[in-house]
């Protein structure tokens, strides 16, 4: 489960990146990027299919979306590549603006293919999750700790929806889906869950300050795991208790 969060964040960062950088770079980086993903899907198809249970529905499903996923981001790989080579094109002097309006039509295409695979990567795990979970007995696990609205933040930035923006020195959070506060994500933080990565986001509008992106730890993503397809996640309160401090540990990364 922990790979398939890491998938979930990669695809995170990936579209952070080709959001923020100028087409001249971002057909390229995002190019390779793009062939990595699509690597990093079919070995996690692989770790699912190597889980020591039966292939039940749950599992084959869980399977064939992240299957999808690598389809999708290979054909994002395709309009990448096409913008890198007419991006290498000789030029002429009545290509450029049309020039650039195709590179800029194909780093779209390729960004639109890859905007939903967070969260389908997420779905992946939860289904997987709630076979292991329906297969072993309950345990307590240090899930117990959180609250509701911690758990609502873990489960929202696993999805890649979490960015921290400034307004007029104030730190405000903009989620999408569930309401999540600044000091809930701040205590998620200390803990050691949350890693807040400082102007790598895109910005809300064009020429705007880039946003902090909220990204999972490898504590962090552990802890989403214990709760992850476990049924309906319980409402937020409107006040979040603190956690303990816990030592931090560097973001999730697929392995």
């Amino acid at each position: 489960m922990v790979r398939l969060l890491a998938l979930a964040d990669s695809f995170t960062q990936h579209n952070d990146q080709l959001a923020r950088l100028q087409p001249a770079y971002g057909a390229t980086w995002g190019h390779t990027s793009a062939q990595v993903l699509v690597s990093a899907c079919l070995e996690a198809v692989q770790a699912i299919v190597d889980q020591p249970m039966y292939a039940g529905v749950t599992l084959t499903e869980a399977t064939l979306r992240i299957k999808q996923l690598a389809v999708l981001t290979g054909q994002a790989v395709r309009h990448l590549a096409e913008a890198k080579a007419q991006l290498g094109a000789p030029a002429s002097p009545s290509d450029p603006p049309t020039r650039s309006e195709e590179v800029a039509r194909q780093i779209q295409l390729a960004r639109e293919l890859t905007a939903l695979a967070p969260a389908m990567a997420l779905e992946s795990a939860s289904a997987v999750a709630s076979e292991i979970h329906r297969r072993r007995p309950a345990t307590t696990t240090r899930n117990d700790a959180l609250t509701p609205a911690e758990r609502t933040a873990l489960h929202a930035t696993a999805r890649g929806h979490i960015v921290i923006g400034r307004r007029e020195g104030h730190e405000f959070v903009h989620s999408r889906g569930n309401s999540v506060r600044i000091d809930t994500l701040r205590a998620l933080e200390h803990a050691g869950l949350i890693a807040i990565e400082p102007g790598s986001a895109p910005p809300a509008f064009g020429g705007g300050p880039p946003h902090d992106r909220v990204r999972l730890t490898l504590s962090g993503a552990t802890a989403v795991t214990a709760f992850l397809g476990r049924g309906p996640r319980t409402p937020e309160p409107s006040v979040p208790r603190a956690l303990g401090a816990h030592t931090a540990a560097p973001p999730a990364r697929a392995h």
